[in-house]
């Protein structure tokens, strides 16, 4: 009797195994899977030995190719790395799907509709309007130089990494609601937010990729941590849209969610538009607008002070087109460019210590020739793009504003993504450079930036929700 049962048991055994670890036909090929976990462990591994993921992809292009396959639990993940492969994937519908697995629906207690077009349409009329981008931007610039005025007139020595989240997180704020954050609200918005940014990866945790483990051990694999904190922004978004459900007729100076809320009045329950969507939405700008705008800004302002030679050429620039009478505004752009190419060299160099937004297949189909079936999640990564010397990023580890000029103009390449393409490139694309640009015409205009004697920052960079370069400090002087 225990004989057959060990028999069976063995079988049932091989059999888990044999079902478990065989990959579809012509799946791009990966590291190896085991029953159960995939080939999770060799990339947790990879992931300490490289500290990110997006080094991850890089070795594991090394290996396999710019395709690379794998499974993580039950979950077939695909790591696209190279620019022919990753503009395919841009460029394909079939894989252009918003992830549907517990990570995604979990972070708004229930399932997502697609709603962009409705976002872009609002922001276009709105917000990218260039009076409104000015207005809104030149008042959050305007506090930015008020802050560290007020620090230069102690010792001048100034935390960099904490000048920009708030700003950041205030221009959301306007965004959303046409109004100034009071500065109660954004002390706790700004709390929720860094935790947020801590605790939260934007390529999944441990429960997404074993959700049944959310009923095990919920603490540990992150699960309660997740819906914590996403349950405290959905309640500090909902206590502001019942305030504004409450103002009668439109405002002069209306934000998203009221136009979403006429929206939904308008057409009276017989459509996908709802205030749980409208809670998701905003969940979704601020997620995606604190961490990218904030971070991008410590990394240009680390690259200035390792690169002083770089600060003083944008500061001729700024000196010789807008002198000193008037701060510059979007319109100086075009007459900018070498702190344009700033912009965008720092921009290059945040994506490219990250991976994409991740993707889905919406139904079977290929990349770069392999199959790729329904649901398997596909995680472009930026860096094969801008790190690939063939297409032209010669010494692409280094700062280099420079690769973005030719002949004295702004010249950017067909390779810079950064922001992807397609039906999901990045909303924010306009506002982000555009309040990237403001903020470091403005301030190099204003300030001299310079390392603490005898201490000059290190790169050391933090993989937070974005990627983060770690606090650090400056000396800073009025020119």
């Amino acid at each position: 009797m225990w004989l057959i049962l060990i028999l069976l048991l063995t079988i049932f055994l091989l059999l888990l195994w044999y079902v478990d670890t065989r990959k579809p036909n012509n799946f791009p090929p990966g590291p190896k899977w085991l029953p159960i976990i995939g080939c999770a462990w060799e990339l947790s591994n990879l992931h300490k030995a490289k500290g990110s993921l997006s080094e991850v992809a890089q070795e594991l292009a090394l290996k396999y190719g710019s395709v690379i396959g794998t499974k993580v639990g039950r979950t077939l993940t695909v790591f696209v790395y190279g620019t022919k492969a990753y503009k395919e994937l841009l460029s394909k519908d079939d894989l252009n799907g918003r992830p549907d697995d517990i990570f995604s629906t979990s972070r708004t207690l229930g399932k997502r509709r697609e709603q962009k077009k409705f976002l872009m349409r609002h922001l276009k009329e709105t917000v990218f309007n260039k009076i409104v981008l000015e207005e809104i931007l030149a008042e959050q610039v305007h506090t930015i130089i008020h802050d560290i005025k007020k620090t230069i007139e102690s010792d001048g020595v100034i935390c960099i990494t904490n000048l920009f989240p708030v700003h950041a997180l205030d221009s959301i704020y306007i965004l959303m609601t046409g109004d100034k954050c009071s500065d109660q609200e954004m002390e706790e918005l700004h709390k929720v937010m860094t935790s947020f940014s801590e605790n939260i990866s934007s390529t999944g945790m441990l429960f997404s990729h074993f959700p049944f483990l959310r009923y095990i051990c919920p603490d540990y694999c992150g699960y309660n941590t997740y819906v914590n904190i996403h349950k405290k922004i959905l309640a500090f978004i909902s206590k502001k849209v019942k305030i504004l459900k409450e103002i009668c007729g439109p405002q002069p100076s209306r934000g998203f969610i009221q136009a979403y809320l006429e929206k939904i009045n308008s057409v009276k329950g017989q459509s996908d538009f709802s205030e749980e969507e409208l809670l998701a939405m905003c969940l979704d700008l601020l997620a995606a607008g604190f961490d990218t705008t904030s971070n991008t800004l410590g990394f240009t302002f680390l690259y200035l002070l390792l690169h002083p030679e770089v600060q003083e050429r944008a500061q001729e620039e700024i000196d010789s087109v807008i002198g000193k009478g008037r701060p510059p505004t979007l319109e100086d752009r075009p007459q900018l460019p070498y702190v344009e190419s700033i912009v965008l060299e720092s921009i290059r160099l945040i994506t490219s210590r990250s991976l994409a937004l991740p993707r889905r297949a919406i139904r079977d189909s290929t990349l770069n020739g392999y199959f790729i079936p329904k649901d398997t999640i596909l995680q472009g990564s930026v860096r094969g793009t801008f790190f690939d010397e063939s297409t032209g990023w010669k010494n692409p580890e280094v700062f280099n504003p420079d690769r973005f000029m030719k002949d004295g103009n702004l010249c950017i390449p067909d390779t810079f993504i950064p922001f992807g393409s397609g039906k999901r490139r990045c909303v924010g694309e306009i506002m982000a450079r555009a309040n990237i640009f403001l903020i470091v015409a403005c301030l190099l205009q204003t300030f001299n930036f310079r390392s603490l004697p005898g201490s000059p920052p290190k790169a050391d960079f933090a993989e937070d929700f974005s990627p983060a370069v770690k606090p650090f400090k400056a000396f800073v002087t009025l020119r």
